[in-house]
């Protein structure tokens, strides 16, 4: 609305994507790219999604000189994280420009981070908490098979089922298996 780019940004792929047809669906295909480090389509758009280690080479790159108005940064948590927490860290030092949208649903108290931010934008910032969740979560430790984990899950009617992979081949191996 105000003429500036967003970038939504997420850890992996598979979120990117499933953001983007969502987007795609709101907005119209012609107004939403995206970016990974595999393809890009329609990157030149004014609304693009794309993973975190994009818009941090973004930001690398171009600076204060980034078309970047808006950053949505999903699983803000990794910021702590010692191997890809920079993705999230760069795009905060390097634009302060942008209005932040930092988004996490396990960070605790972000009181610091948002002295923090403020002391670098110059701009006010706002924590907006809840403790409803939309879509509850469900924990717990197993120590059988993931496959009889699965069947399990579905016969209890505990769909959908969200697994991790941190690699495409175990990813593509496991879809195999199921």
């Amino acid at each position: 609305a105000e003429g500036r780019r967003t970038f939504y940004t997420a850890p992996i792929k598979a979120l990117v994507s499933e953001k983007f047809f969502d987007l795609c669906h709101m907005f119209g295909r012609e107004h939403v790219g995206m970016m990974t480090g595999d393809a890009a389509v329609n990157a030149g758009a004014p609304i693009i999604c794309c993973t975190a280690e994009i818009l941090a080479n973004i930001a690398l790159r171009d600076g204060d000189q980034a078309d970047v108005g808006q950053a949505v940064m999903d699983e803000f948590h990794f910021y702590a994280d010692p191997d890809r927490g920079w993705a999230w860290q760069v795009p905060l030092l390097a634009l302060p420009h942008v209005q932040h949208i930092l988004m996490s649903a396990t960070l605790g108290d972000v009181t610091h981070l948002e002295a923090d931010l403020t002391r670098r934008t110059g701009r006010p910032t706002t924590t907006i908490r809840s403790a409803t969740r939309p879509v509850p979560l469900d924990y717990s430790f197993r120590l059988t098979p993931v496959l009889e984990t699965i069947e399990d899950l579905l016969e209890h009617e505990k769909a959908p089922v969200y697994i991790v992979h941190f690699t495409q081949a175990s990813a593509i191996e496991r879809a195999q298996q199921l």
